[in-house]
């Protein structure tokens, strides 16, 4: 049987919380992570310290909202950043 681990955290501020979030992938290698509250805006999404570990990011985060990011050990593909086409 082939085991596909998918890990989900509220971080409450991804920057304040990088160092713990990539120690914890480091030790435990989930194929994805979803992280919710963020509460970083695109630009400031600290994806690098996500790929130098060999994941894949996909993110999005406004001003003033909350923010969401996937962290994906696989290529992802057909990213939206809305359900229904709105927004990018």
């Amino acid at each position: 049987m082939t085991v596909f681990k998918v890990a989900t955290f509220n971080t409450n501020s991804i920057r304040a919380r990088v160092p713990a979030v990539t120690g914890w992938l480091e030790r435990e290698r989930p194929d994805i992570l979803c992280l919710q509250e963020t509460k970083a805006q695109d630009k400031d999404f600290p994806a690098g310290v996500f790929e130098e570990q060999g994941y894949n990011v996909a993110y999005r985060g406004q001003k003033s909202y909350n923010g969401v990011a996937m962290v994906a050990q696989h290529p992802m593909v057909d990213i939206r950043h809305s359900l229904y086409g709105e927004g990018g």
